[in-house]
């Protein structure tokens, strides 16, 4: 099933965003995102540890194709980003960049940018720079959050995803 356009970001041109767009970020189990050690890691939070969940906040991509929704995916309120790195495999790690800088570098944030689909309750993110890897989190709670290329065996690869 194809998406509407429009499912993809709430502006319709490429003017830049003063800031990210925030969203809440589930894995199928309901684990959220939090940082542990300048790592990102997913679990179930409850009570007094559910201030330390991290929201996904996100810009447009411009200079990739607009149809395959790609978006370069940060945190800390955009002053962190995704990295896919830059070695042969992909490695899921942080970098201080501001989201919003990386709306007008197109080559420097194609390794903060995922592909993102949706199946009509559950959102998947696809890295731009290797193609069939995937976002995910472990079954296992606290566990790092990385990329694999096998989606749907232990790892899980679909979220939900909310505009904050």
């Amino acid at each position: 099933g194809g998406e509407p356009a429009g499912d993809c970001l709430p502006t319709p041109d490429v003017r830049p965003p003063k800031q990210p767009f925030h969203y809440q970020i589930r894995d199928t189990s309901h684990k959220a995102f939090y940082l542990r050690d300048n790592s990102l890691v997913a679990a179930n939070l409850q009570g007094e540890n559910a201030s330390q969940e991290e929201k996904v906040s996100v810009v447009p991509n411009r200079g990739l194709e607009r149809k395959r929704c790609p978006l370069i995916l940060g945190i800390k309120g955009g002053r962190q980003g995704l990295s896919c790195g830059t070695a042969e495999q992909p490695q899921l790690q942080l970098e201080d960049m501001h989201l919003t800088e990386l709306f007008y570098k197109d080559e420097e944030a194609k390794r903060f940018t995922f592909f993102k689909t949706y199946n009509g309750s559950t959102h998947r993110f696809e890295a731009a720079t290797y193609p069939g890897w995937f976002l995910c989190t472990s079954a296992q709670a606290n566990e790092l959050i990385s990329l694999t290329a096998h989606p749907g065996e232990a790892a899980i690869t679909d979220f939900y995803f909310q505009r904050k």
